[in-house]
Protein backbone atom coordinates (compact mmCIF):
# COMPACT_ATOMS: atom_id res chain seq x y z
CA UNK A 1 0.00 0.00 0.00
CA UNK A 2 1.28 2.92 -1.01
CA UNK A 3 -1.27 5.42 0.71
CA UNK A 4 -1.50 8.81 -0.77
CA UNK A 5 0.65 11.17 -2.57
CA UNK A 6 2.01 14.22 -1.29
CA UNK A 7 -0.59 16.63 -3.36
CA UNK A 8 -0.38 18.77 -0.08
CA UNK A 9 2.89 19.75 0.67
CA UNK A 10 7.33 -0.66 2.03
CA UNK A 11 18.82 -6.71 6.24
CA UNK A 12 18.60 -9.94 7.78
CA UNK A 13 15.44 -12.26 6.38
CA UNK A 14 14.51 -15.44 8.14
CA UNK A 15 15.91 -18.67 6.18
CA UNK A 16 12.51 -20.22 5.82
CA UNK A 17 11.39 -16.77 3.57
CA UNK A 18 14.20 -16.66 1.61
CA UNK A 19 13.61 -20.24 0.53
CA UNK A 20 10.08 -19.85 -0.01
CA UNK A 21 11.08 -16.85 -2.56
CA UNK A 22 13.44 -18.72 -4.05
CA UNK A 23 11.58 -21.82 -4.95
CA UNK A 24 8.54 -19.48 -6.13
CA UNK A 25 11.32 -18.07 -8.49
CA UNK A 26 12.88 -21.06 -9.76
CA UNK A 27 9.24 -22.60 -10.06
CA UNK A 28 8.68 -21.99 -13.90
CA UNK A 29 11.42 -20.87 -15.54
CA UNK A 30 10.60 -20.69 -18.68
CA UNK A 31 9.06 -17.65 -17.87
CA UNK A 32 11.25 -14.87 -18.87
CA UNK A 33 9.55 -11.92 -17.62
CA UNK A 34 9.24 -9.97 -14.38
CA UNK A 35 6.63 -7.52 -13.99
CA UNK A 36 7.29 -5.32 -10.51
CA UNK A 37 4.33 -3.16 -9.54
CA UNK A 38 5.94 -0.10 -7.09
CA UNK A 39 6.70 2.89 -6.24
CA UNK A 40 7.70 4.79 -2.99
CA UNK A 41 9.26 1.07 -1.94
CA UNK A 42 11.89 1.32 -4.20
CA UNK A 43 14.42 4.34 -4.34
CA UNK A 44 15.66 5.34 -8.66
CA UNK A 45 19.33 3.76 -7.22
CA UNK A 46 17.60 0.69 -6.35
CA UNK A 47 15.50 0.30 -10.16
CA UNK A 48 18.78 1.23 -11.96
CA UNK A 49 20.24 -1.61 -9.98
CA UNK A 50 17.74 -3.79 -10.34
CA UNK A 51 17.57 -3.44 -14.04
CA UNK A 52 21.45 -4.34 -14.61
CA UNK A 53 20.74 -7.38 -12.33
CA UNK A 54 17.83 -8.42 -14.61
CA UNK A 55 20.08 -7.61 -18.02
CA UNK A 56 23.23 -9.67 -16.59
CA UNK A 57 20.79 -12.60 -15.94
CA UNK A 58 18.92 -12.12 -19.50
CA UNK A 59 15.78 -10.84 -17.60
CA UNK A 60 13.09 -8.79 -18.57
CA UNK A 61 12.26 -6.46 -15.87
CA UNK A 62 9.35 -4.18 -16.73
CA UNK A 63 8.46 -2.04 -13.83
CA UNK A 64 4.91 -0.66 -13.65
CA UNK A 65 3.55 2.11 -10.64
CA UNK A 66 1.65 1.24 -8.03
CA UNK A 67 -0.78 -1.12 -8.90
CA UNK A 68 -4.84 -0.03 -8.84
CA UNK A 69 -7.82 -1.67 -9.80
CA UNK A 70 -7.76 -4.20 -13.38
CA UNK A 71 -4.10 -4.05 -13.57
CA UNK A 72 -3.43 -7.54 -12.84
CA UNK A 73 -6.44 -7.88 -15.54
CA UNK A 74 -4.62 -6.17 -18.16
CA UNK A 75 -1.57 -7.98 -16.96
CA UNK A 76 -3.33 -11.26 -17.80
CA UNK A 77 -3.89 -10.60 -21.52
CA UNK A 78 -0.88 -8.40 -22.62
CA UNK A 79 1.85 -10.56 -20.05
CA UNK A 80 0.11 -13.84 -19.71
CA UNK A 81 3.89 -15.70 -18.86
CA UNK A 82 5.73 -12.67 -16.61
CA UNK A 83 5.76 -13.35 -13.20
CA UNK A 84 4.24 -10.50 -11.10
CA UNK A 85 5.60 -9.16 -8.43
CA UNK A 86 3.18 -6.65 -6.25
CA UNK A 87 4.90 -4.32 -4.14
CA UNK A 88 2.91 -1.04 -3.81
CA UNK A 89 -0.74 -0.17 -4.59
CA UNK A 90 -3.06 2.73 -4.35
CA UNK A 91 -5.61 2.30 -1.70
CA UNK A 92 -6.61 6.00 -1.53
CA UNK A 93 -7.14 7.97 -4.47
CA UNK A 94 -7.86 5.24 -6.80
CA UNK A 95 -9.78 1.77 -6.42
CA UNK A 96 -6.99 -0.64 -5.25
CA UNK A 97 -6.70 -4.38 -6.59
CA UNK A 98 -9.30 -6.51 -5.09
CA UNK A 99 -9.15 -9.72 -4.33
CA UNK A 100 -11.50 -11.02 -6.50
CA UNK A 101 -9.04 -9.61 -9.49
CA UNK A 102 -6.18 -11.50 -7.71
CA UNK A 103 -8.52 -14.77 -7.58
CA UNK A 104 -9.12 -14.27 -11.43
CA UNK A 105 -5.19 -13.83 -12.85
CA UNK A 106 -4.49 -16.66 -9.96
CA UNK A 107 -6.92 -18.65 -11.95
CA UNK A 108 -5.89 -17.98 -14.99
CA UNK A 109 -2.27 -19.16 -14.60
CA UNK A 110 0.23 -15.95 -13.57
CA UNK A 111 2.03 -16.13 -10.75
CA UNK A 112 1.38 -13.61 -8.31
CA UNK A 113 3.31 -12.81 -5.34
CA UNK A 114 3.67 -10.05 -2.78
CA UNK A 115 6.22 -8.41 -0.21
CA UNK A 116 6.65 -4.84 1.12
CA UNK A 117 3.05 -2.73 1.00
CA UNK A 118 -0.02 -3.60 -0.55
CA UNK A 119 1.59 -6.82 -1.89
CA UNK A 120 2.47 -8.04 1.84
CA UNK A 121 -1.44 -7.44 2.72
CA UNK A 122 -2.96 -9.34 -0.50
CA UNK A 123 -0.83 -11.98 -0.41
CA UNK A 124 -1.86 -12.98 3.48
CA UNK A 125 -5.31 -12.29 2.01
CA UNK A 126 -5.02 -14.34 -0.98
CA UNK A 127 -2.29 -16.91 0.56
CA UNK A 128 -5.68 -19.55 0.35
CA UNK A 129 -5.86 -19.21 -3.36
CA UNK A 130 -2.00 -19.53 -3.98
CA UNK A 131 -0.92 -16.11 -4.24
CA UNK A 132 2.61 -16.10 -2.09
CA UNK A 133 4.26 -13.49 -0.17
CA UNK A 134 8.43 -12.75 1.56
CA UNK A 135 9.51 -10.46 3.86
CA UNK A 136 9.28 -9.17 7.33
CA UNK A 137 6.18 -6.94 6.99
CA UNK A 138 4.58 -10.26 4.99
CA UNK A 139 5.76 -12.34 7.78
CA UNK A 140 4.16 -9.44 10.49
CA UNK A 141 0.66 -9.68 8.98
CA UNK A 142 0.46 -13.53 8.35
CA UNK A 143 1.52 -14.08 11.77
CA UNK A 144 -0.86 -11.50 13.32
CA UNK A 145 1.48 -9.47 14.68
CA UNK A 146 0.56 -6.51 12.69
CA UNK A 147 -3.27 -6.17 11.97
CA UNK A 148 -3.71 -3.17 10.57
CA UNK A 149 -3.29 -2.15 6.81
CA UNK A 150 -3.17 1.75 8.20
CA UNK A 151 0.82 0.37 9.50
CA UNK A 152 1.94 0.51 5.47
CA UNK A 153 0.61 3.61 4.72
CA UNK A 154 2.87 7.14 3.47
CA UNK A 155 2.37 10.03 1.52
CA UNK A 156 4.68 10.17 -1.08
CA UNK A 157 6.02 12.61 -4.07
CA UNK A 158 3.73 11.27 -6.76
CA UNK A 159 6.90 12.93 -9.13
CA UNK A 160 9.53 10.83 -8.17
CA UNK A 161 7.86 8.59 -5.66
CA UNK A 162 10.46 9.14 -3.24
CA UNK A 163 8.46 8.71 0.54
CA UNK A 164 7.42 11.82 2.33
CA UNK A 165 6.46 10.26 5.56
CA UNK A 166 7.67 7.40 7.51
CA UNK A 167 5.13 4.57 7.40
CA UNK A 168 4.05 2.52 11.23
CA UNK A 169 5.51 -0.46 10.40
CA UNK A 170 9.15 0.88 9.54
CA UNK A 171 8.81 2.58 12.79
CA UNK A 172 7.77 -0.75 14.33
CA UNK A 173 11.16 -2.53 12.64
CA UNK A 174 13.73 0.32 14.14
CA UNK A 175 12.25 -0.11 17.52
CA UNK A 176 12.83 -3.65 17.99
CA UNK A 177 16.17 -3.91 16.10
CA UNK A 178 16.91 -0.61 18.15
CA UNK A 179 16.17 -2.58 21.11
CA UNK A 180 17.70 -5.85 20.70
CA UNK A 181 21.06 -4.06 20.05
CA UNK A 182 20.67 -2.04 23.45
CA UNK A 183 20.71 1.28 21.93
CA UNK A 184 17.43 2.16 23.86
CA UNK A 185 16.38 0.25 27.03
CA UNK A 186 14.24 -2.63 26.96
CA UNK A 187 10.41 -1.95 27.89
CA UNK A 188 10.51 1.59 26.22
CA UNK A 189 10.04 0.29 22.41
CA UNK A 190 5.99 0.01 23.36
CA UNK A 191 5.80 3.73 24.37
CA UNK A 192 7.83 4.86 21.44
CA UNK A 193 5.57 2.76 19.05
CA UNK A 194 2.66 4.09 21.07
CA UNK A 195 3.76 7.67 20.04
CA UNK A 196 4.21 7.22 16.67
CA UNK A 197 1.30 5.91 16.33
CA UNK A 198 -0.31 8.46 17.45
CA UNK A 199 0.96 10.47 14.75
CA UNK A 200 -1.12 10.37 11.22
CA UNK A 201 0.84 8.67 8.58
CA UNK A 202 -0.42 12.11 6.68
CA UNK A 203 1.92 13.93 8.82
CA UNK A 204 4.54 11.59 10.41
CA UNK A 205 7.69 12.76 8.73
CA UNK A 206 10.94 12.71 10.60
CA UNK A 207 11.41 15.62 12.07
CA UNK A 208 7.58 16.12 13.63
CA UNK A 209 8.19 12.25 14.63
CA UNK A 210 11.55 13.01 16.33
CA UNK A 211 9.59 16.02 18.19
CA UNK A 212 6.96 13.51 19.25
CA UNK A 213 9.55 11.59 20.96
CA UNK A 214 11.52 14.42 22.21
CA UNK A 215 7.94 15.09 24.11
CA UNK A 216 7.11 11.81 25.16
CA UNK A 217 10.08 9.76 26.01
CA UNK A 218 13.68 10.30 27.94
CA UNK A 219 16.96 12.10 26.69
CA UNK A 220 18.75 8.94 26.66
CA UNK A 221 16.34 7.40 24.70
CA UNK A 222 15.75 10.03 21.88
CA UNK A 223 19.50 10.31 21.53
CA UNK A 224 19.01 6.18 20.66
CA UNK A 225 17.16 7.02 17.83
CA UNK A 226 17.73 10.68 16.44
CA UNK A 227 20.43 9.89 14.42
CA UNK A 228 18.52 7.10 12.79
CA UNK A 229 16.00 9.61 11.57
CA UNK A 230 18.61 11.63 9.64
CA UNK A 231 18.26 11.72 5.59
CA UNK A 232 21.23 9.52 5.24
CA UNK A 233 19.76 6.99 7.41
CA UNK A 234 16.37 6.39 6.42
CA UNK A 235 16.67 4.24 3.59
CA UNK A 236 18.87 1.77 5.30
CA UNK A 237 16.11 0.78 8.23
CA UNK A 238 12.96 1.07 5.55
CA UNK A 239 11.72 -2.17 6.55
CA UNK A 240 9.65 -2.05 3.35
CA UNK A 241 12.28 -1.23 0.93
CA UNK A 242 14.64 -4.23 2.15
CA UNK A 243 11.56 -6.33 1.51
CA UNK A 244 10.89 -5.11 -1.83
CA UNK A 245 14.61 -5.56 -3.06
CA UNK A 246 14.25 -8.91 -1.42
CA UNK A 247 11.48 -9.81 -3.50
CA UNK A 248 12.39 -8.66 -6.79
CA UNK A 249 15.70 -10.56 -6.58
CA UNK A 250 14.08 -13.65 -5.92
CA UNK A 251 11.65 -13.35 -8.90
CA UNK A 252 15.32 -12.49 -11.11
CA UNK A 253 16.45 -15.54 -9.53
CA UNK A 254 19.47 -13.72 -7.58
CA UNK A 255 18.86 -14.17 -4.22
CA UNK A 256 22.37 -15.72 -3.43
CA UNK A 257 24.52 -13.14 -1.11
CA UNK A 258 27.00 -11.78 -4.01
CA UNK A 259 23.45 -10.42 -5.99
CA UNK A 260 22.28 -9.03 -2.47
CA UNK A 261 25.61 -7.35 -2.43
CA UNK A 262 25.89 -5.93 -5.72
CA UNK A 263 22.16 -4.69 -5.55
CA UNK A 264 22.68 -2.70 -2.20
Amino acid sequence: MTGMPNTDAVAPTSAAASASASAWASADEEHAGVVVFTGPSLRPADLDALRALAAARGRELVLRPPVCRLDLLDLAETSPRHLIVMLDGEFGQRLSVSISEVREVLAAGLRLTGASSMGALRAVECRPLGMTGSGWVYRQYQSGVIESDGDVALLYDPETYLPVTIPLVNVRWLLARQERSGRIPAGTRHKALRVAHAVHFRDRRPALLLREWQRALPATVVDGLAGELRPDRLDGWDRKRLDALEAVRSALGADDEASIAAVR
